[in-house]
């Protein structure tokens, strides 16, 4: 659904808990024509990327994606589209492609929006603060130090294709006709390592059998 490009209003950082998309999603779906079923999913996230060889920074990325997508049913005909922007043109322009869409859809008798069934959601913490306070220096470091602790690590490993930082955090909220309303976020780190290693086994004879040893 999130596509990069520059945002509309609002622009709100990452972290707000997602209000701000909560009320989008809504002002949207309020949109809805009568007869029309409409669902309205808006998104945001930030991510970096770091790759370092031998001993040098080979790239360093920073990102922040928006995206609104929609879905609108009318007599069982499905039509989505979707923006990489919050402006206010860009996602009326969506709502109009999703309805055309839905005009050249096959009817599906099974096509619907989920519905509230009264369950409560299960209450998952998925969001770190300290992953955004991580200092973009701290993150270079990170992916340098990996690849000196994996060279030093064994005497085999003759080299390392690439050490990597990664992280990314990311806000959602969905609103629906059928009285859906919910929000989510969530953040995540990670360090990874491909290393490069030698290794050589001497074949012995023995009568009747044969083993390799290292």
């Amino acid at each position: 659904m999130g596509a990069s490009g520059a945002p509309g209003a609002p622009t709100a950082a990452v972290a707000d808990g997602g209000a701000d998309l909560m009320a989008l999603a809504d002002r949207w779906v309020a949109q809805a024509r009568p007869g029309e079923q409409l669902e309205v999913a808006v998104a945001r996230s930030t991510s970096t990327s770091v790759r370092a060889y031998a001993a040098e920074v080979e790239s360093f990325t920073s990102a922040t994606s928006f995206g609104v997508g929609v879905r609108v049913i009318v007599d069982g005909r499905q039509g989505f589209a979707h923006c990489g922007t919050f402006d206010d043109d860009a996602v009326a322009e969506a709502l109009a492609d999703a309805r055309d869409n839905a005009g050249f859809a096959e009817p599906d008798p099974w096509a619907g929006l989920a519905e509230p069934d009264g369950v409560a959601p299960v209450d998952q913490d998925l969001w770190h603060p300290a992953v955004l306070a991580v200092d973009p220096a701290r993150k270079v470091a990170l992916a340098l130090e990996l690849e000196a602790a994996t060279l030093a690590g064994d005497n085999r490993i003759t080299g390392v294709r690439d050490s990597a930082y990664g992280d990314s955090a990311g806000e959602s909220a969905i609103a629906s006709t059928a009285g859906l309303r919910t929000t989510g976020r969530s953040t995540s780190c990670w360090l990874s390592v491909v290393s490069v290693s030698v290794f050589t086994a001497r074949r012995r004879w023995l009568p009747g059998r044969s083993r390799a040893t290292s």
